[in-house]
């Protein structure tokens, strides 16, 4: 057990921070926060993610403050999801190769150099210099999420990985709502200079966290001839075992169906009298949804198995249904919520499955793969999606996402048998 724990007693107030969760988080939640590596690691994250929330706020204000164009607007998102599918594949060749937190320090402080130069290029009034290096910033970013995943399993028992992945699950969909506002915020009061200044801050922040993780024998000598290759490595490694195949595919089939309805919502709110807010509304049910859904599944679970997947899948789908045809925009936002639940377990149980199932010298490619296929299929159905809305309404349009979920859990219901998981720390 201690081995993956410091040695030395933590600051004083990180004993604070403990003491004070102590209170009010169930005690499977507690346990990993008593690895000062693993408290280290989920607030980094966390704040990281938060100040890339911020900047991406203040960014879509400030160019359509500018342009007043929808066509600019929607370029600058398309460069935020399209760059961190090649960091998928990068993060591939890199986080099993080099030490992981080596990886995670050096990518954040990228990020950082990258958010510098849209800095600059706001200063000067650039879209085309803030595009390229948020586009940048995006690809490295990729690279941080695969090294913090994978690192996630070097810094807590096998046992607490359940609770680890949903603690670092809240963290991330927490920073996207408040990160979200206080981009507004920020907006509001100092301009678009102030909140990428911010992120810059939140960088710096990090990067203190990071660095005072202590992993012990993350680079084995005897292992480092098995962590050559990259992403066709990675993708073989999944496709070799059944497991690992079914999670990641069904999950591609989770990000689809979700990207499809998510460029659904504005349409779809409308429709039901919410008006131009009616999107945001949305989005934050689903937020808060999940959180609650991984909290609980954190809480619940000290092992998770991946036939878990199925129901959870199931589930979505009769709620997406639910959703389509609900009539009301409360029944809506309350049906969205109770998804946002299900999709919080299933986030999780995908989480922990690729913990549990794939040897650790393997996790930075796995994760690197199925990143870049979840972001590629989502990506897809955000463009697939003007030719769904030509031939379907918005309601029909989410039951055709209803119906992938449910293709999705019977994958999972008649090709998962039980099997024996890998341990999880084999990297280390």
């Amino acid at each position: 057990m201690g081995r993956r724990y410091d040695a030395a007693l933590p600051p004083l107030d990180e004993v604070g921070l403990v003491t004070r969760a102590s209170q009010v988080v169930p005690e499977r939640l507690r346990r990993p926060l008593r690895s000062p590596s693993f408290r280290r690691l989920a607030l980094g994250k966390g704040i990281s993610y938060l100040g890339d929330w911020l900047m991406v706020a203040v960014l879509v204000g400030w160019v359509y403050e500018s342009t007043a164009s929808i066509a600019q607007v929607a370029t600058l998102m398309a460069i935020r999801l399209l760059p961190p599918i090649v960091g998928g594949s990068v993060a591939a060749s890199l986080v099993d190769r080099l030490p992981r937190r080596r990886v995670l320090v050096w990518s954040e402080l990228a990020c950082a150099a990258a958010v510098a130069g849209a800095l600059a290029g706001v200063v000067v009034g650039s879209r085309p210099i803030v595009f390229a290096f948020v586009g940048l910033c995006g690809l490295v970013g990729m690279v941080s999420t695969v090294a913090g995943n994978a690192l996630i399993p070097m810094v807590v028992e096998a046992e607490e990985l359940p609770a680890a992945n949903a603690i670092h699950s809240v963290g991330q969909e927490a920073a996207m709502a408040l990160g979200a506002v206080v981009g507004g915020i920020t907006l509001a009061a100092g301009g678009a200079t102030a909140g990428l200044a911010a992120n810059l801050a939140s960088y710096a922040i990090a990067v203190l966290f990071f660095v005072r993780i202590s992993v012990v024998d993350e680079r084995a000598e005897p292992k480092v001839a098995r962590t050559r290759g990259g992403f066709a490595s990675g993708l073989r490694y999944v496709l070799s075992r059944s497991t690992l195949a079914v999670v990641v595919g069904s999950f591609a089939l989770l990000t689809l169906a979700t990207g499809l309805v998510n460029a659904t919502l504005p349409s779809f709110t409308s429709g039901l009298g919410l008006g131009a807010s009616g999107y945001g509304f949305a989005l934050a049910a689903l937020a808060a949804g999940m959180i609650v859904g991984e909290a609980l599944t954190g809480a619940a679970a000290s092992r998770v198995d991946a036939r878990w997947l199925a129901p959870g899948l199931g589930a979505m789908g009769c709620l997406f249904v639910a959703f389509a045809w609900s009539g009301s925009a409360l029944a809506a936002l309350a049906l969205l919520a109770a998804f946002g639940v299900a999709n919080g377990f299933a986030e999780v149980v995908m989480t922990t499955s690729i913990h549990q199932h794939a040897e650790g010298e393997y996790h930075g490619r796995v994760f690197g793969v199925g990143s870049t296929i979840w972001r590629t299929t989502m990506l897809g159905a955000v463009v697939a999606a003007p030719v769904v809305h030509a031939v379907a309404s918005p309601s029909q349009a989410i039951t055709i996402a209803a119906i992938v979920l449910f293709v999705g859990s019977l994958t999972v219901a008649t090709t998962l048998r039980r099997r024996t998981a890998v341990p999880a720390h084999a990297a280390v």
